[in-house]
This record gives C-alpha cells, structure tokens and sequence, in this order.
C-alpha cells in the first residue's frame, strides 16, 4: 500500500505471559465486550466469585467494580499493589482499604498458568497449589501493537521510537498512544505513558506536524491518580530520591522525594492537597532545598503566596 504520510496508532493489546490466558473465562477489560460479558454475568449471578492476577492500577479498579457488584473477590500479586505507581509504603494503604471492603489480596505469589481445557478452571501458583473462582481477570498489563512491524526497518523497543514531533526513524512515519515510546521528561528514559491525555496531547502533534505546523510533543511524566478507592491516591514522577520528606498520620500519607535539592516525584495519600503546586515545582526543575519539611504542609502553595505578597 503507497502513502504520501502514515499515521501509526495500533494501540495496546492485553500482555499476559501465563500460559493459558486466552482460555474461556478468562476475561480481560482491555476489550469492553468481555468486561461487559463478565458484569451482566455478575448482575445475573451467575458469577459469585472472581480471581485476578494483578494488583496494578487496572486490577485494582476491577477488583472494586466485582466487589461492588457483590463478589466475593481475591487478588495475587507477585510484588505489592501498584507496584509501578506506588512505593510499598503507599502500597500498603491502599492494601488495607483494599481489606476493609472484604477483598483478599495475595502478595509476593507468582500465578504460572491458568488451569484447564476447554475453560479455565482454577490458577496454579508457583509452589504447586492450585486457586480456584467461577470467573478469572487476567490484569497484568497492556503491550504495545508492535509484532506486525517487525521488518519494517522502524526502531522498536517496548514501542515504537519517536522524537519530540511524534516521528519515526523513517521518512513520513508518525506514531502515536499507547503504541509510541517517547522520552520520559522527567528522567530522560525511553517509556510508554499509555494514558489518555498523553494519547489526546500526542495526537494533536502529529495532526498539526502532518499538515506542516511546527508542534513539539513537551513530554509526559509517570503520572496516575485513583479516586474510586475511598482514599484518593496521587502519584507522579520518581518513587525514591536522594532525600525523601515524609508525613503521615493515620490514613493520610504524604512523601516527596528529592534529588540535587529538586522534587524529582512524590506520592500522596488520603489528602491530595498540593498536588498541583508539586507538579509545577517538579517540572520547572526548581531549587526547593530552602523550604524544607515546610513542602509536606498540604497549604505549602497558598503560604508561600501569602508570606511573598
């Protein structure tokens, strides 16, 4: 097929490296038809209790829609929860909250197979035992669509490789979402930030280089928030630092780290208050050595306008 510019926005695909994934009753809510499958069997009880392997920011969104929906549901995780977007210390917050509401959640425990022929019947772990439910999540990630490219003398990592204006390494090739690997700005690495606003943010660049209008992509930075949880959770950039400043009381958690005297990320929990006022000091690059302990004060923003004005 000739073109005169191509446009490459594949998308993501389900990434789920155990054996026997795509077994009936194994669902994924990549695809909306089979998330829409497994709640009207939910609704209609024909489904009482349900298994998912992963705790990261997707299963635990659907652990919270099946226990809301009144199944009796259990979790394995090989790391902590949220393991890419949380520090084990956050983690363990929404690991509680996750209890609280009747959700088992099973770390540290490696799932190697989903068991069965012609349907799935049960989960085997790493030391042998065998887990089993009426219906099976499978929510360990999501990969780039990238397999069809190989060949096509386009450099591929986890993504496809592309530069500020969203440009492949060949001649008007453009790529976009979840299937582009841009550059962190925050820590100058290679990543795939498959979230909508950088999907929306990438888009635009491409359609405005494509016709000929300058358009620089500025960039994204690891950057998730959770607000269905009960306890509001907001997470961006680093989970470590050359210095970390730490608060917490109760349910209510706030960390922000440090390196060279600039926030280089910084995990909130409870009370997200500030969170805007970090983000702009994490992405200007500015020096906040000065400020100290005074930075976790949830009106950090607001005090320094006061005393400054």
């Amino acid at each position: 097929m000739d073109y005169d510019r191509l446009v490459i926005a594949t998308g993501s695909r389900l990434y789920a490296p155990i054996d026997g994934y795509d077994l009936p009753g194994v669902y994924n809510f990549k695809s909306l038809t089979a998330a829409r499958e497994l709640v009207e069997h939910a609704q209609r009880g024909e489904v009482r209790s349900a298994l998912i392997v992963g705790a990261g920011f997707i299963g635990v969104e659907v652990a919270l829609l099946l226990d809301a929906l009144g199944l009796d549901v259990t979790m394995i995780q090989r790391r902590w929860v949220m393991p890419r977007m949380l520090d084990p210390e956050t983690a363990g917050l929404v690991l509680e909250e996750l209890q609280r509401r009747g959700i088992t959640v099973v770390q540290n425990t490696e799932v190697t197979r989903f068991v069965g022929k012609e349907r799935a019947t049960g989960v085997e772990l790493q030391d042998g035992q065998t887990v089993t439910a009426d219906a099976y999540v499978a929510a360990t990630g999501v990969k780039p669509n990238v397999d069809f490219l190989a060949g096509s003398g386009l450099d591929i990592g986890w993504g496809i490789y592309v530069d500020n204006r969203m440009r492949t390494n060949c001649p008007n090739v453009w790529a976009a979402g979840d299937v582009a690997e841009t550059i962190d700005r925050l820590s100058g690495r290679r990543f795939v930030h498959a979230i909508w606003p950088n999907a929306r943010a990438q888009g635009e660049v491409v359609a405005r280089d494509v016709l000929g209008y300058a358009a620089d992509y500025e960039g994204a930075e690891r950057m998730n928030s959770m607000k269905h949880l009960g306890l509001p959770i907001m997470a961006v950039g680093e989970a470590e630092g050359q210095q970390e400043l730490r608060w917490r009381q109760g349910d209510q958690l706030r960390k922000i780290f440090l390196s060279d005297g600039r926030i280089v990320g910084f995990r909130l929990a409870g009370d997200i208050r500030g969170a805007g006022a970090y983000r702009a000091l994490l992405l200007r690059g500015s020096d906040v050595s000065s400020f100290g302990a005074a930075l976790l004060d949830p009106n950090f923003a607001l005090t320094r306008c006061v005393s400054s004005s």
